[in-house]
């Protein structure tokens, strides 16, 4: 019985293995099929459909403090002529967030941040450039983190985004 048994399970295994085999599937992706897409990459998605966003921490008591969005043209190859994105602070954007999040994150007041434009240009060959923000820290409470929620309103003719079309960037203050 011994005998019958081992042998049953040697064939039987032999069979196992003759019937597995290596795939030779030497393709890959295609990316150079993909379309172009602008987004603001920079942030983290919480995955629950509540939009990125991306902590930002700027120094209390400045009256005009740097801050930079980046805006990128993803694509397989660099874009062939300007790209001009249109970008808006999307009030809509950020109730989303605060809900999806539990979050109740204040927008920053209008009188404390500047736009040079709501434009951006991406030049020929660049695949991303920064979206300057002037914001004046003496008009805030330190106390409170502020919420600046972006979205690209206008992809040049390009798709923008559906996962990184917005970006709340939430504001801490830091002491000098």
């Amino acid at each position: 019985m011994k005998r019958i048994s081992l042998y049953t399970t040697v064939i039987g295994l032999a069979l196992i293995s003759s019937l597995s085999s290596c795939l030779k599937d030497d393709s890959q992706p295609d990316f150079t099929q993909n379309q172009p897409i602008i987004e603001l990459p920079v942030g983290s998605s919480a995955g629950n459909g509540g939009g990125n966003s991306i902590a930002a921490s700027t120094p209390a008591g400045t009256a005009a403090a740097d801050y930079f969005i980046y805006v990128n043209y993803a694509a397989p190859e660099a874009n062939p002529s300007d790209v001009t994105v249109t970008l808006a602070v999307s009030e809509a954007a950020l109730t989303k967030f605060n809900q999806v999040n539990g979050t109740a994150y204040p927008i920053l007041p209008i009188a404390a941040y500047t736009l040079t434009s709501n434009k951006v240009v991406i030049p020929t060959g660049q695949r991303q450039v920064k979206f300057p923000v002037k914001i004046n820290t003496t008009m805030l409470d330190p106390k409170i983190k502020y919420a600046l929620p972006f979205s690209i309103t206008d992809g040049g003719g390009f798709t923008v985004s559906g996962n990184f079309g917005t970006l709340i960037s939430i504001i801490t203050l830091t002491s000098q």
